[in-house]
């Protein structure tokens, strides 16, 4: 066990600078906040370079970890981005996993890391296997997005920084969110080696991405609505591609 109790301390600024996308790709690492998401890394053998806890939290839980710093509470405020920190956080490799047997996510462009975790955790609840992000999305590794992630980022393959060329690879069908040219997702078929992509929230599917897909697809809807928030949408239908597969 190792005692941090100063903000200078050159190891708790290395952790601030996993605060930011450009510290987290530098290192490889990111920061994994709360209790119950640390211990799902543990379960999942994620490699955990430190585990950083206040001194209260290390009283109250009699729970041994290896790595293991105690530091103040108000340097752990400095740490994290809840407003009222659980008093344990973890520093994480970032590994990308080869994507499982089943449908894939494919996401475009998606830009709000609530949207972005939600959809992970999606995925995995649909029992898909795995998230692959084309170049543009927001990082996965923020600490916005593992909490709306509620820990599957650490569960579910997700492989970032792609193109239209590592879709093509896989030899899916492809289909794609889309509602000019597309059929009501329930009267399609989806095979098991499916690929379902979601689009930017405010643009959709890109033009050169539509251009690959093998069928497009749409939720109806009653009203004036026009369209659904892309983690509701890619529910709705990571449901549907699962409930055919079952």
């Amino acid at each position: 066990m190792k005692l941090i109790t100063s903000k200078d301390n050159s190891f708790i600024k290395s952790v601030l600078k996993l605060k930011t996308k450009k510290g987290r790709q530098k290192t490889g690492e990111f920061i994994l906040d709360g209790y119950r998401i640390v211990m799902h890394a543990i379960e999942n053998n994620i490699e955990l370079t430190a585990i950083i806890m206040t001194e209260e939290f290390s009283k109250a839980h009699e729970v041994e970890f290896a790595n293991k710093i105690i530091t103040s509470e108000s340097i752990m405020k400095t740490l994290v981005e809840t407003e009222s920190p659980q008093g344990i956080i973890a520093i994480a490799k970032i590994k990308e996993l080869p994507i499982k047997n089943g449908p894939v996510l494919f996401l475009d462009q998606i830009q709000d890391p609530g949207n972005l975790g939600t959809l992970i955790r999606t995925a995995e609840a649909a029992g898909f296997g795995g998230v692959m992000l084309r170049k543009g999305c927001t990082d996965p590794y923020s600490q916005k997005s593992i909490r709306s992630s509620m820990g599957s980022i650490v569960s579910i393959p997700i492989i970032t920084g792609l193109e239209t060329d590592d879709l093509l690879k896989l030899d899916y069908k492809i289909y794609g969110a889309a509602l000019e040219g597309g059929k009501p997702y329930k009267k399609v078929s989806y095979p098991s080696e499916s690929v379902l992509i979601i689009g930017n929230e405010a643009g959709g599917i890109a033009k050169e991405v539509l251009d690959i897909v093998h069928e497009r697809v749409y939720i109806p809807m009653k009203g004036d609505v026009e369209s659904l928030n892309a983690s509701i949408a890619g529910g709705i239908l990571m449901f549907e591609i699962a409930a055919c597969l079952s």
